[in-house]
């Protein structure tokens, strides 16, 4: 196999845990609007929104948190932190792919997405898949620039859309 494939799917897998981190904690520390948006997309029971909330902000924090922690330590129990990432980002690309079907032009709650498009539905899957991908093959033996790599594309994934914004005039979203 090409060497490229586990590097990419490291840093991949990195990315993912990055961005459910930081979602995690922008979610604990704006719970209302969490649960605001999420009553926004009336895809379920508007007396859930509290109930789902809290799940999805500690799925995303425990599950980031796992994966991070799996990654810097070089375990080789990583199937479970990965698999359970890759279920994460499929529920969401499922989440997304539904919600911009039934309800195209409501705010995602996303990073700096200031509606569902197919482009968030995308990168769920991208980041479900090296999620995947690296709970089958692993991490490469240099695994901290594929590490740094995932936080340069988390990075990237965060920054550009609120440079967009303040570039278009507007304020970048968060969160």
């Amino acid at each position: 196999m090409n060497v490229f494939w586990p590097a990419g799917m490291t840093a991949l897998t990195a990315t993912g845990a990055i961005l459910l981190i930081t979602a995690g904690v922008a979610h604990a520390l704006r719970p209302a609007q969490h649960r605001a948006v999420l009553r926004t997309h009336r895809l379920f029971p508007t007396k859930w929104s509290p109930v789902v909330a809290a799940t999805t902000t500690g799925a995303e924090l425990l599950v980031g948190s796992g994966v991070l922690f799996v990654l810097s330590t070089a375990s080789a129990n990583h199937e479970w932190p990965a698999a359970a990432q890759a279920a994460l980002y499929s529920a969401f690309a499922a989440y997304a792919a539904v919600l911009r079907t039934r309800r195209a032009g409501v705010p995602c709650g996303c990073f700096g997405a200031e509606k569902v498009s197919w482009a968030v539905v995308a990168r769920a899957v991208v980041l479900a898949a090296g999620s995947a991908g690296y709970g089958t093959n692993g991490a490469v033996p240099d695994r901290w620039s594929c590490v740094a790599a995932g936080v340069v594309l988390a990075m990237a994934n965060h920054l550009l859309p609120a440079w967009r914004g303040i570039a278009g005039g507007k304020p970048g979203r968060r969160g």
